[in-house]
Protein backbone atom coordinates (compact mmCIF):
# COMPACT_ATOMS: atom_id res chain seq x y z
CA UNK A 1 0.00 0.00 0.00
CA UNK A 2 1.18 3.53 -0.79
CA UNK A 3 1.73 6.10 2.25
CA UNK A 4 -1.78 8.19 0.62
CA UNK A 5 -3.78 5.10 1.10
CA UNK A 6 -2.82 4.27 4.41
CA UNK A 7 -3.45 8.18 5.56
CA UNK A 8 -6.76 8.04 4.01
CA UNK A 9 -7.73 4.47 6.14
CA UNK A 10 -6.22 5.70 9.68
CA UNK A 11 -7.87 8.81 8.89
CA UNK A 12 -11.20 6.60 8.33
CA UNK A 13 -10.66 4.72 11.46
CA UNK A 14 -9.86 7.82 13.60
CA UNK A 15 -13.58 9.27 12.53
CA UNK A 16 -15.07 5.44 13.02
CA UNK A 17 -13.41 5.34 16.62
CA UNK A 18 -14.45 9.21 17.55
CA UNK A 19 -17.84 7.91 16.50
CA UNK A 20 -17.93 4.40 18.86
CA UNK A 21 -16.49 7.11 21.43
CA UNK A 22 -19.15 9.30 21.38
CA UNK A 23 -21.73 7.51 20.53
CA UNK A 24 -20.80 5.03 23.90
CA UNK A 25 -19.35 7.77 26.58
CA UNK A 26 -19.44 11.17 25.48
CA UNK A 27 -22.93 11.34 24.90
CA UNK A 28 -24.44 9.27 28.50
CA UNK A 29 -21.84 12.01 30.06
CA UNK A 30 -24.02 15.00 28.55
CA UNK A 31 -27.33 13.08 29.07
CA UNK A 32 -26.15 12.69 33.18
CA UNK A 33 -25.13 16.14 33.37
CA UNK A 34 -28.22 17.81 32.27
CA UNK A 35 -29.88 15.21 34.56
CA UNK A 36 -27.33 16.65 37.73
CA UNK A 37 -28.24 19.89 36.50
CA UNK A 38 -32.21 19.42 36.70
CA UNK A 39 -31.25 17.62 39.90
CA UNK A 40 -29.59 20.60 41.34
CA UNK A 41 -32.20 22.79 40.21
CA UNK A 42 -35.13 20.56 41.87
CA UNK A 43 -32.70 20.96 45.25
CA UNK A 44 -32.49 24.54 44.83
CA UNK A 45 -36.66 24.89 44.94
CA UNK A 46 -36.87 23.02 47.57
CA UNK A 47 -35.11 25.85 49.36
CA UNK A 48 -38.83 27.20 49.59
CA UNK A 49 -40.22 23.96 52.11
CA UNK A 50 -41.40 26.35 55.24
CA UNK A 51 -43.47 28.51 52.23
CA UNK A 52 -44.96 25.25 51.31
CA UNK A 53 -45.49 23.88 54.87
CA UNK A 54 -47.35 27.02 56.06
CA UNK A 55 -49.74 26.30 52.58
CA UNK A 56 -50.00 23.01 53.34
CA UNK A 57 -51.07 23.60 57.32
CA UNK A 58 -53.90 26.73 56.18
CA UNK A 59 -54.97 23.62 53.61
CA UNK A 60 -55.23 21.03 56.75
CA UNK A 61 -56.91 23.71 58.25
CA UNK A 62 -60.03 24.46 55.46
CA UNK A 63 -60.40 20.23 55.47
CA UNK A 64 -61.07 20.43 58.94
CA UNK A 65 -63.56 22.61 58.70
CA UNK A 66 -65.32 21.01 55.54
CA UNK A 67 -65.31 17.77 57.64
CA UNK A 68 -66.48 19.05 60.37
CA UNK A 69 -69.92 20.71 58.45
CA UNK A 70 -70.61 16.52 57.86
CA UNK A 71 -70.87 15.70 61.99
CA UNK A 72 -68.41 12.86 61.00
CA UNK A 73 -68.50 10.95 64.48
CA UNK A 74 -68.14 7.15 65.08
CA UNK A 75 -70.25 6.42 68.20
CA UNK A 76 -70.06 2.74 70.03
CA UNK A 77 -73.53 2.03 67.50
CA UNK A 78 -71.81 2.52 64.65
CA UNK A 79 -73.00 -1.19 63.72
CA UNK A 80 -76.53 -0.31 64.66
CA UNK A 81 -76.30 2.89 62.32
CA UNK A 82 -75.53 0.81 59.44
CA UNK A 83 -78.43 -1.63 59.64
CA UNK A 84 -80.50 0.58 60.09
CA UNK A 85 -79.26 2.78 56.85
CA UNK A 86 -78.85 -0.55 54.96
CA UNK A 87 -82.44 -1.77 56.04
CA UNK A 88 -84.01 2.01 55.10
CA UNK A 89 -82.62 1.76 51.60
CA UNK A 90 -82.98 -1.90 51.38
CA UNK A 91 -86.95 -1.36 51.82
CA UNK A 92 -86.38 1.39 49.44
CA UNK A 93 -84.91 -0.04 46.17
CA UNK A 94 -86.66 -3.99 47.45
CA UNK A 95 -83.30 -5.44 48.38
CA UNK A 96 -82.89 -8.05 50.94
CA UNK A 97 -80.35 -8.58 53.73
CA UNK A 98 -78.89 -12.12 53.86
CA UNK A 99 -76.14 -12.16 55.98
CA UNK A 100 -74.35 -9.22 58.13
CA UNK A 101 -71.19 -10.91 59.52
CA UNK A 102 -69.43 -9.50 62.69
CA UNK A 103 -67.16 -6.71 62.11
CA UNK A 104 -63.47 -7.84 61.93
CA UNK A 105 -61.50 -4.97 63.71
CA UNK A 106 -57.46 -4.33 62.76
CA UNK A 107 -54.87 -2.13 64.37
CA UNK A 108 -52.19 -0.92 62.47
CA UNK A 109 -50.22 2.27 62.91
CA UNK A 110 -51.62 4.30 65.61
CA UNK A 111 -55.27 3.41 64.11
CA UNK A 112 -58.27 0.97 64.04
CA UNK A 113 -59.83 -0.07 61.43
CA UNK A 114 -63.02 -1.98 61.23
CA UNK A 115 -64.83 -3.66 58.10
CA UNK A 116 -68.05 -4.68 58.17
CA UNK A 117 -69.25 -7.37 55.59
CA UNK A 118 -72.54 -8.14 54.62
CA UNK A 119 -74.58 -9.49 51.55
CA UNK A 120 -77.45 -8.12 49.72
CA UNK A 121 -79.77 -10.16 47.61
CA UNK A 122 -82.15 -8.37 44.73
CA UNK A 123 -81.93 -6.75 41.22
CA UNK A 124 -78.72 -5.07 39.82
CA UNK A 125 -79.92 -1.51 39.71
CA UNK A 126 -80.96 -1.81 43.07
CA UNK A 127 -77.97 -3.08 44.47
CA UNK A 128 -76.17 -0.20 42.63
CA UNK A 129 -78.60 2.37 43.82
CA UNK A 130 -78.57 1.19 47.41
CA UNK A 131 -74.11 0.86 47.05
CA UNK A 132 -74.43 4.34 45.53
CA UNK A 133 -76.50 5.86 48.51
CA UNK A 134 -73.61 4.08 51.22
CA UNK A 135 -70.65 5.28 49.07
CA UNK A 136 -72.10 9.24 48.98
CA UNK A 137 -73.04 8.83 52.98
CA UNK A 138 -69.21 9.92 54.49
CA UNK A 139 -70.73 8.80 58.21
CA UNK A 140 -70.92 5.09 57.12
CA UNK A 141 -67.49 4.81 56.01
CA UNK A 142 -65.66 3.70 52.85
CA UNK A 143 -66.50 0.77 50.26
CA UNK A 144 -63.58 -1.65 49.98
CA UNK A 145 -65.00 -5.06 48.07
CA UNK A 146 -68.00 -5.88 45.63
CA UNK A 147 -68.46 -9.57 44.87
CA UNK A 148 -71.54 -9.70 42.78
CA UNK A 149 -72.75 -13.51 42.48
CA UNK A 150 -75.00 -14.95 40.00
CA UNK A 151 -76.80 -18.42 41.76
CA UNK A 152 -79.84 -20.30 40.27
CA UNK A 153 -82.44 -21.41 42.29
CA UNK A 154 -83.63 -24.67 41.15
CA UNK A 155 -87.10 -24.69 42.93
CA UNK A 156 -88.36 -21.90 41.33
CA UNK A 157 -85.89 -21.76 38.14
CA UNK A 158 -85.11 -18.35 38.40
CA UNK A 159 -81.80 -16.45 38.76
CA UNK A 160 -80.78 -14.92 42.20
CA UNK A 161 -78.13 -11.57 42.36
CA UNK A 162 -76.12 -11.94 45.71
CA UNK A 163 -73.66 -8.44 46.41
CA UNK A 164 -71.31 -9.26 49.12
CA UNK A 165 -69.70 -5.96 50.44
CA UNK A 166 -66.96 -4.66 52.79
CA UNK A 167 -67.16 -1.61 54.31
CA UNK A 168 -64.42 0.10 56.17
CA UNK A 169 -63.91 2.63 58.76
CA UNK A 170 -60.79 3.75 60.12
CA UNK A 171 -60.44 5.95 63.56
CA UNK A 172 -57.23 6.87 65.17
CA UNK A 173 -56.28 5.49 68.47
Amino acid sequence: MKPNNKNKMLLAGFVVILYFCYSFAISNTIQYYKEYKEKEQQIADDSNMPNLVAQLLQKEKQLDQVLSQYEINVSDSFQNDLLKQLSSYSTKYKLKITDFQEPHSITQKGFITTSYIFTLEGSFNGSLALLNQIENNPKLGAIKHLNFTKKKNYKTNTDQLFVEVIMQTSKGI
